[in-house]
């Protein structure tokens, strides 16, 4: 069951303290960094759809409705590498995180700040983009940083579109193994995440 927040705020020290803590970082994250958000990410797109992206609430539906327009998804790439290799610097909250004592990181966002802040802080970084870095790991790594949804350099991937989501458990089938068996067997704190993401579940009872 999920736990009320007095209850998190008197345990989650514990589980740092134990090494059973892990932290996902959601797009909110990042924005003080000067990064957008979805919404702005997509506008000039919407804009060519003759969508208002502010009206919009399903920002998933306009990537496919682009997508299932153009045939191809070379804007798409085009804007996640626009955006996100842009010259941000990680914030005074990214360095905090990092200097937690936390193994476990998830997040969805395509920058790569979280990795950036941990190597800041002199550890030794193993971050998961591909289903082929979930199959192994980089010795001496005490940080693990999944990035389920995929990561600038690989733009390609990213999670993105309708399908994308939908083809997630098929195409990112360790991801979704791993996030299940991390999320029962850590307590995890979320900062800047909606909680409206497609692959996870925060109905289901633990």
């Amino acid at each position: 069951m999920t736990a009320t927040k007095t209850e998190f705020v008197k345990h989650f020290p514990d589980a740092v303290a134990m090494g059973d803590a892990g932290l996902f970082l959601g797009a909110d994250f990042s924005q003080p960094a000067g990064l957008v958000n979805w919404r702005d990410l997509l506008r000039d797109i919407a804009n060519d759809l003759g969508l208002d992206v502010d009206k919009e609430t399903d920002l998933i539906a306009i990537a496919q409705y682009h997508l299932n327009t153009e045939k191809n998804r070379a804007r798409l790439n085009k804007a996640v590498i626009d955006e996100f290799v842009k010259t941000a610097q990680p914030t005074e909250n990214h360095e905090l995180v990092a200097r937690l004592p936390i193994r476990t990181y998830w997040t969805t966002n395509h920058d790569t700040l979280i990795e950036d802040s941990l190597r800041g802080a002199d550890r030794v970084v193993d971050a998961k983009i591909s289903s082929e870095n979930m199959a192994t790991s980089i010795r001496g790594s005490d940080a693990v940083v999944c990035k389920m949804h995929g990561d600038v350099s690989q733009p390609q991937d990213a999670v993105i579109t309708k399908d994308d989501y939908e083809r997630y458990d098929s195409k990112r089938t360790l991801f979704s193994e791993k996030l299940k068996g991390d999320l029962i067997g850590n307590s995890f704190c979320f900062i800047g995440f909606s909680f409206t993401d497609p692959n996870i579940d925060f109905d289901a009872e633990e």
